[in-house]
């Protein structure tokens, strides 16, 4: 299993402490967010690069905003600035509302026919050579790659819907889908599969991103839980409501069924409240600290190779993750449940992915 933490919304100095903390923790890599309120990703790693020494930074690119090439010079230079530490997160957009604040908003269908486009076009520039593109939405004639790919970097590919994932079984190293109940995760990474060529030699890499409220006990970790939802403005609310009833994402859309009952527990250990408040991921771990490292190996059996973490309940759920979850489910340290943990997730899902 590989570890990115999500960086937050919020001051420089907020953002360097938890990627300074991230890499003190283990963490493999960091995500810049690419959204209309949060600093450019590509700057921000550029500058946090130069305060930390092996960490990774994925960053998250939204095909509306940018041109392929312009993406692809701004990796390939990241990462020669860096000595290898970049990567791309390929995202499409959720809501045409939110985008039509800084381009032109379009659909759900015609976001993808771009994405798709997009990753092509990025994929023949780090190959190298000259690429000649002429596309419904991009146009490249004899372009090439400066500085030329120095490392090898990963490209993932975030998205719900069949068009998200034939574009990432088809260009894709990594597979990015929101947290949710687990035979839903199931569903979604088998699906995915089935879109990769029968002809690919490599074993498909599935990641999810995942809130995590962590405690020593459970009842602890759901109290903080309740306390989180309830310090939430009612405005606050319903604008986050107004945000999702108003996206045409796949991922998106499938958390609707949960916004009636705020505290209702989905499975045992996991809950679907920050649909309330957050307009991406809708899905936390809560539990103890065993009990949230059993659900994180839940996932692993079902194919989850990649965790994008964050901690959104409080400041400290960074350290209490990287002090009692990472250690144990890297296998740094030993922790009870294991067995348990496997047999049940192998009821979910194909637990020969594992």
């Amino acid at each position: 299993m590989t570890f990115c933490w999500m960086l937050p919304q919020g001051d420089l100095q907020q953002i360097m402490e938890q990627t300074i903390a991230a890499e003190g923790d283990g963490f493999h890599s960091v995500l810049l967010i690419n959204a209309n309120d949060y600093m450019d990703p590509w700057l921000a790693a550029s500058y946090l690069a130069e305060r930390t020494e092996k960490l990774r930074f994925l960053i998250a690119q939204n095909t509306s905003y940018i041109l392929p090439t312009a993406a692809a010079k701004a990796l390939s230079t990241l990462n020669l600035l860096t000595n290898g530490r970049a990567d791309i997160n390929v995202v499409t957009g959720s809501s045409a509302i939110e985008m039509g604040r800084m381009t032109k908003a379009v659909g759900h269908e015609q976001r993808y026919e771009r994405t798709k486009e997009f990753v092509e076009v990025f994929h023949r520039l780090q190959e190298g050579g000259s690429v000649h593109f002429r596309g419904s939405w991009f146009e490249v004639n004899q372009g090439e790659l400066y500085p030329k790919p120095s490392s090898y970097s990963s490209v993932f590919i975030s998205g719900s819907s069949p068009e998200a994932m034939q574009i990432a079984a088809a260009g894709g190293h990594h597979y990015l889908t929101y947290g949710h109940d687990y035979p839903v995760v199931s569903q979604r990474l088998e699906t995915f599969r089935g879109y990769i060529p029968k002809t690919s030699l490599d074993r498909a890499k599935c990641g999810i991103m995942i809130d995590i409220i962590a405690r020593e006990t459970t009842e602890a970790a759901w109290a903080a839980a309740e306390r989180f939802l309830g310090e939430a403005s009612a405005l606050e609310k319903r604008t986050n409501r107004l945000f999702r009833n108003n996206c045409d994402a796949a991922g998106i859309q499938s958390y609707k069924a949960h916004y009636a009952d705020p505290m209702a527990k989905v499975s045992e250990h996991l809950w679907a409240g920050l649909v309330q408040l957050n307009t991406s991921n809708g899905f936390s771990i809560v539990g103890s600290y065993e009990e949230v490292r059993q659900s994180i190996r839940k996932f692993q059996q079902l194919g989850v190779d990649y965790f994008i973490l964050s901690g959104l309940a409080g400041p400290d759920e960074q350290l209490r993750i990287g002090e009692y979850i990472l250690p144990y489910v890297r296998g740094n340290k030993e922790s009870e449940g294991f067995s348990s943990a496997v047999k049940e997730a192998s009821s979910l899902g194909n637990g020969h992915y594992a």
